[in-house]
């Protein structure tokens, strides 16, 4: 599968001569400490090879096609610190290149091939390269990689289904054990004991467990709030199969029961998602969907009190991005927010709400996507705009202002961009009356 890769790649470079070279990535560790973090290979290169590995290299020739797959050369003392040392005929069984080098014989093939320029991922990468005399290129591979990375063969899709059948598991854990009197941390370590114990150890982020006003901070990561009666629940949350993400996000009661009004702004975020999924397919742009899903937002809004006027004056006005900040959704796939949403020399949107978009391109088939409209009560843009004249009056001030400490929700789906629509790969219960008493 990952032989498809490369054959992409060097397609993607089809008019250009020489050789790709790729660093992969080598262990982190905390500040100035020997605390190592867990071991995550950089995505460019795991798609290139499926090394998980670290201090690998990769040369891949685009004149003759070859691929060549450098490992470290390690000593005995690595083997007593750090684990085993493999055997260059387990490593040629592994990842199955035409021939495998070791880092102390790099410089020595690249003199011998001599390449007419090497590409490499970025200035850093270029500079160890052109310090031994070769012509470099760190512009072009980046974006033929995004080109290649945004279009997702069946095998990378397959793992996208299977992050998501196991993020389905681990969230229906939460949404069992919730409940008041819980801290947010203990339903982060029952989300992290269901996808570990499946055999996934690496988060694909940082994931959300927000109760009560927590809801409302877009990347709340404290995650240690005491869980009250009556609070709203937001869990944004994914696992990583075989590097490929789920991205996931469900907002419930936390006693089980919403209240009306609770119950009403849930049905209006839903309704934006819903309707979302409904209209993407081939040929639709994101940015439309943005616009679409903060017009339903608005009007719902509306229906339940809390705004007033003229929807298309409050659209023009950008008043769904007082409670819609943030953009419809992103690229998925090797990283959560995956490459290739927003388009080469694409200029950006200097406008409340699309500001922050992640996609912003026409969807074709094999794109992967998350749809995730959002509803918040933030006082810091609510606050400002009670006293905006141009806001205020399509605000209903009086309600809003009891609403300071509400929360928000989130409701976040994943997609597979098919021929004739989309194949929804979420699974996680979403309807009203699934989710509540």
């Amino acid at each position: 599968m990952h032989s498809e890769h490369r054959k992409k790649l060097i397609e993607a470079l089809t008019e250009e001569t020489g050789i790709v070279w790729i660093k992969g990535a080598s262990p982190m560790n905390r500040y100035n400490t020997d605390y190592e973090f867990a071991f995550r290979q950089e995505s460019n290169f795991l798609y290139l090879t499926n090394c998980h590995e670290p201090d690998f290299e990769v040369i891949i020739d685009l004149d003759d096609q070859q691929y060549y797959l450098i490992a470290p050369k390690r000593d005995a003392n690595y083997a007593v610190w750090m684990g085993f040392v493999p055997e260059k005929e387990e490593l040629l069984e592994r990842y199955k290149p035409d021939t495998l080098l070791y880092s102390d014989e790099r410089d020595a093939f690249l003199k011998r091939r001599n390449p007419e320029k090497v590409f490499c991922l970025d200035a850093e990468q270029a500079k160890e390269i052109s310090d031994l005399g070769f012509s470099t290129d760190d512009n072009l591979l980046a974006d033929a990689l995004a080109h290649c990375r945004c279009i997702k063969t069946e095998w990378e899709c397959n793992q996208l289904r299977s992050a998501s059948a196991i993020a389905f598991v681990a969230h229906t854990k939460v949404r069992q054990m919730l409940k008041p009197g819980l801290f947010e941390y203990e339903l982060k370590a029952a989300y992290l004991q269901e996808a570990m114990s499946r055999g996934l150890l690496h988060e694909p982020y940082n994931g959300i467990f927000a109760g009560g006003k927590g809801s409302a901070v877009l990347h709340y990561v404290d995650n240690n709030r005491k869980l009250k009666d009556g609070d709203l629940f937001l869990i944004d949350a994914g696992t990583e199969y075989n590097g490929y993400a789920a991205d996931i996000t469900r907002t419930y009661p936390v006693n089980g029961r919403f209240t009306d009004l609770q119950a009403d702004l849930y049905e209006v975020c839903l309704r934006a998602l819903n309707n979302s999924i409904a209209k993407a397919g081939p040929g639709v742009e994101m940015e439309t969907l943005h616009l679409e899903a903060a017009r339903d937002i608005v009007t719902g809004m509306k229906g339940i009190g809390l705004l007033k006027g003229n929807i298309d004056e409050m659209m023009e006005k950008n008043i769904f991005a007082l409670f819609f900040p943030h953009g419809l959704g992103h690229f998925l796939g090797l990283d959560t927010h995956d490459v290739g949403g927003i388009p080469k020399n694409c200029e950006p949107v200097d406008r409340p709400g699309l500001k922050f978009l992640r996609a912003r391109r026409k969807l074709e088939p094999g794109m992967v996507i998350t749809i995730e409209p959002g509803v918040y009560f933030i006082p810091a843009l609510l606050k400002p705009a009670f006293e905006d004249p141009e806001k205020n009056p399509y605000l209903n001030v009086e309600k809003l202002s009891t609403m300071m400490d509400f929360g928000g929700y989130r409701i976040e789906d994943n997609l597979i961009i098919t021929e004739d629509g989309v194949e929804n790969l979420t699974r996680v219960p979403k309807r009203l009356r699934e989710i509540s008493n």
